[in-house]
């Protein structure tokens, strides 16, 4: 319904509160930015295009308003999505799978355009709530529930960075600048402020905000729980190489090549430049091998708290083939659209890098030996480990560790025994990293290369209880490093990869060198013993097993079926098939559901009410049906000129219509007796009306009749 019966006063206290809720959810586009760790100033944008657009329609009827909302909201949305330099893809993904993408990513969410066009819309959605609701003067707190949602689903999304003590004190001051501009009541500021107190919506409503807060703020504050959002399983799993087959693969590419170009910037740690640059951890090791199995998910700038010690650094990618970040440590802040794994064991680029091209990191130093503080992991029993014990016991008694319960001893005392005692060669017979080889190498022949010298050592750690795993990157020699201005500068060559083992002490992983610190290339290997059965030794030729007449041969179709969900391929594309044949109808569904149920609250609402106001209602309703029929009534036209004209579109109910515009007339200029009398007898005239030109009417032309705008608009509406 317009504006335009109501007080100037009205009008401009309602503008008011426009403004006021406006500003409140520019407020929450502003706290949004925490939901990807990083001021985004264009979501303030999506609320105040939102207000301008119901400020300019704010005198028109309820459709023109709904129309300007919904394209106001659209606007706004894709600004937002090509300001950040997204594309129309991005725009349309931001609107449907955008809202699972944001909840299978980890906080803070990465900054990509449909990421932040799946925000932008909750704000879009939440503001032209919340204007549409500040025009109703019955609901006068109302319009701050949207608000209160969507602060509410922005702290969700921003855990665990939690609450925003500021943000949430200017919405609380707002909120009661809007509470004291309440419509329909009079007098000056000050008198308005005093309705606070008197205010009866007030103290529930504040209830329920504070209860509100209290529950997000119960799974934000919680330490075992950092992220509170229902996070599902990424759909994807990034394939990853395997790093120690990859760290062979750079070891023996010659000459060597440049991979990365490192500048410090800043470091906590004085002067000291980490020698280990860390690319993976490997913690999974079946017997044979060490396998990389992680799940990598798209992530933010900020992947963890600096908590501790920590450097600042570029690194230049100098190969594009290469993804993967060298990290001194635990990765703090990446400014680089990256993907990650729960524990950040690799921190990997999403897409090729640029060569050439900076890319600021902040990580944490992983202390050495002597600088680690904390207890020493524990870990459950390793079965590969489990028959190293007294293997290990021996190692350590040989360093000087005797009986002794402090694992960090016995573990620096496997350390020197092994860097002393063992002996270094690339090309150690029986080099690979199978269980029986590394008890070979452990219990007798005591010479392996730098990739046994880790397993061995982790193994051994883990066989006294110990977290251990084996990492891979690189290892940097003091005399690389330069400087170049304020910044110590290295580079890193495809001969620095290395392989090495970590123990977890505390909250760190400690880096161990097992490894003896030269090559031993003079003396003679023993000769090599005949193999034994491992699954690195070749097997004698055996003929295959006879195939079973019972049994099915599985072709290739059916493998891919097994594979697969299950359904037949015919059904699967009949699944797309209708799933897009539904998104389609979706507009329509709401298309039909608006139109229908406009009519309806109208139908409603003119027959009730008193005995002549239902007469008068039947007779507008009526002439409703005609326009929608196609008949166009002109202002000036009497109510016999309306029946008179109606006999070309409702031939078959031309009695009822004259009976009709005759008992509006006596309604309207005359004072009939019994005016309840009369509203039964215009009621069925009405149903007579409409059931005789639904009759007349195929089913194509009584759709098109029901759906009809023509009587919701003003230029063709009834003017009864």
């Amino acid at each position: 319904m317009a504006l335009v019966d109501r007080g100037d006063g009205v009008i401009g206290l309602i503008r008011a509160r426009l403004i006021v809720i406006t500003v409140m959810m520019c407020v929450v586009g502003l706290a949004a930015g925490a939901v990807f760790d990083q001021p985004i100033w264009s979501f303030a944008l999506v609320p105040a295009i939102v207000g301008v657009g119901e400020w300019v329609v704010f005198d028109r009827r309820w459709g023109a308003r709904l129309a300007t909302g919904l394209a106001t909201s659209v606007a706004a949305v894709a600004t937002v999505v090509f300001i950040v330099g997204g594309t129309t893809a991005d725009f349309l993904a931001s609107l449907g799978p955008g809202t699972q993408r944001i909840l299978s990513t980890e906080w803070p969410s990465p900054e990509r355009p449909d990421l932040v066009g799946t925000v932008a819309t909750v704000l879009a959605v939440a503001s032209l709530s919340a204007v549409e609701l500040t025009r109703r003067e019955r609901f006068h707190l109302s319009p701050l529930i949207p608000v209160a949602a969507a602060q509410i689903l922005v702290i969700a999304l921003s855990a665990p960075r939690g609450v925003n003590l500021w943000w949430t004190l200017f919405l609380a001051l707002l909120a009661a600048l809007f509470a004291v501009l309440r419509p329909g009541v009079d007098g000056r500021l000050s008198e308005r402020l005093g309705l606070l107190r008197g205010e009866r919506r007030l103290v529930p409503t504040a209830s329920i905000a504070i209860v509100a807060a209290g529950l997000v703020a119960i799974p934000v504050s919680l330490d075992d729980r950092a992220d509170p959002r229902d996070t599902k399983p990424a759909a994807a799993s990034a394939a990853v190489i395997d790093p120690i087959e990859a760290t062979l693969a750079l070891q023996t590419i010659e000459p060597p090549i440049e991979l990365h170009d490192i500048a410090v910037i800043d470091s906590t740690e004085d002067d000291r430049i980490p020698h280990l640059w860390r690319t993976s951890a490997l913690s999974r090791y079946d017997g044979r091998r060490w396998s990389p199995s992680v799940v990598l998910r798209p992530i933010g700038r900020r992947l963890s708290g600096a908590e501790r010690e920590f450097i600042e650094y570029t690194v230049t990618f100098e190969n594009d083939d290469l993804r993967l970040f060298p990290l001194p440590g635990a990765p703090i802040v990446i400014d680089a659209p990256t993907e990650t794994d729960e524990d950040r064991t690799l921190v990997a680029l999403v897409d090729r890098p640029v060569l050439g091209e900076q890319y600021p990191v902040t990580a944490h130093v992983d202390p050495d030996t002597e600088d680690a503080l904390g207890a020493i992991g524990i870990s459950e029993d390793d079965e590969n480990g489990t028959a190293l014990v007294e293997v290990a016991e021996e190692l350590a008694e040989q360093g000087g560790a005797e009986a002794t319960t402090d694992f960090l001893e016995q573990l620096r005392a496997i350390e020197a025994t092994m860097r002393n005692d063992f002996v270094l060669r690339t090309d150690a017979p029986g080099g690979g990293l199978q269980r029986l080889l590394i008890e070979r190498f452990l219990r007798e022949t005591r010479r392996g290369n730098s990739e046994q010298f880790a397993t061995a050592f982790v193994l051994l750690a883990r066989s006294l209880g110990v977290e251990a795993r084996v990492a891979t990157g690189y290892r940097i020699d003091p005399e690389q490093i330069g400087t170049d201005g304020d910044a110590s500068t290295f580079t890193i060559l495809s001969s620095d990869a290395d392989v090495w083992p970590e123990v977890r002490i505390g909250t760190d992983w400690v880096a161990f060198d097992p490894v003896p610190e030269n090559e031993n290339t003079d003396s003679t290997p023993p000769p090599m013993e005949p193999q034994v059965q491992t699954p690195a030794a070749p097997q004698p030729p055996i003929d295959p097993p006879p195939e079973a007449t019972d049994e099915p041969v599985v072709t290739e179709d059916d493998a891919d079926a097994d594979t697969s969900s299950g359904l037949p391929t015919v059904v699967t594309y009949a699944l797309y098939v209708g799933a897009g044949v539904a998104a389609l109808l979706v507009p329509i569904i709401l298309f039909v559901v608006v139109v229908l149920g406009a009519k309806w609250r109208r139908r409603r609402r003119r027959l009730s009410g008193s005995p002549r106001e239902r007469v008068g209602g039947a007779w507008s309703l009526a002439t409703n049906a005609l326009v929608d029929g196609g008949m166009s009534i002109a202002a000036a036209n009497t109510n016999d000129e309306i029946a008179d004209k109606s006999e070309r579109f409702a031939p078959n109910a031309r009695t009822e219509v004259h009976r009709l515009a005759t008992l509006a007339s006596t309604t309207t200029f005359g004072d009939p007796q019994h005016p309840e009398h009369l509203a039964d007898d215009a009621t069925s005239c009405l149903y007579a009306v409409e059931s005789t030109m639904r009759s007349e009417r195929t089913r194509r032309q009584r759709i098109r009749w029901r759906l009809s705008l023509r009587s919701l608009r003003r230029q063709t509406r009834s003017p009864v």
